[in-house]
């Protein structure tokens, strides 16, 4: 029953994913997450009792699954993390039809129950916190330029990579993800090093 239980719950978190991805928080119903997965309301409010928990669960995976992918790149150089970490952005695009968690959660911030903003804001922090130490990181190894300053720098990051998405989206357009990676090398990286 617990097995049972606990994949209804995943197959539910996943189609709120790729809604609140595609249309934002405020763009999808519990009616839509029926739809999309043949499952009566009643089942998905059992798992997730209002939209805000299931808001407070979308956060809380992506940000276990972003602990996850930096234990991955551990190893890496920083240059390499931080190509790692673009390619991610344009992977959650999707071919250009969604936008990051970050990007999500800005468009709705204000709309949002008070539970999900914290817990957005712990997101950022994370992602601001663990780009800040792979720029100081790569500007000790000589890899980036010694005159950034990383908390600013991993700010630029996430706005940059953010938008680029958005972009991207309207245009149905990859290269302004790719661009706008590019762009972020050029500005960090040492000239021999890019």
């Amino acid at each position: 029953m617990t097995i049972k239980t606990r994949s209804t719950k995943s197959i539910i978190l996943k189609s709120a994913e790729e809604l609140i991805l595609s249309y934002g928080y405020q763009g999808f119903s519990y009616n839509d997450i029926s739809k999309s997965i043949n499952l009566k309301k009643a089942s998905i409010h059992y798992h997730f009792p209002t939209k805000e928990d299931l808001g407070v669960a979308f956060i809380t995976k992506y940000s276990r699954l972003f602990s996850l992918w930096c234990k991955r790149v551990n190893r890496q150089s920083s240059m390499e993390k931080m190509d790692s970490f673009c390619k991610m952005y344009g992977e959650l695009s999707n071919e250009c039809t969604r936008i990051c968690p970050i990007g999500m959660v800005a468009a709705d911030y204000h709309k949002m129950p008070e539970k999900i903003q914290q817990r957005s804001q712990e997101l950022i922090t994370q992602v601001e916190t663990w780009l800040e130490s792979m720029i100081r990181t790569g500007m000790e190894n000589n890899e980036f330029k010694p005159t950034l300053h990383p908390q600013e720098m991993s700010r630029h990051f996430i706005y940059a990579m953010s938008g680029a998405l958005k972009m991207a989206r309207i245009f149905k357009d990859k290269s302004r993800i790719t661009q706008t990676q590019a762009a972020l090398v050029e500005y960090v990286c040492l000239k021999d090093k890019a």
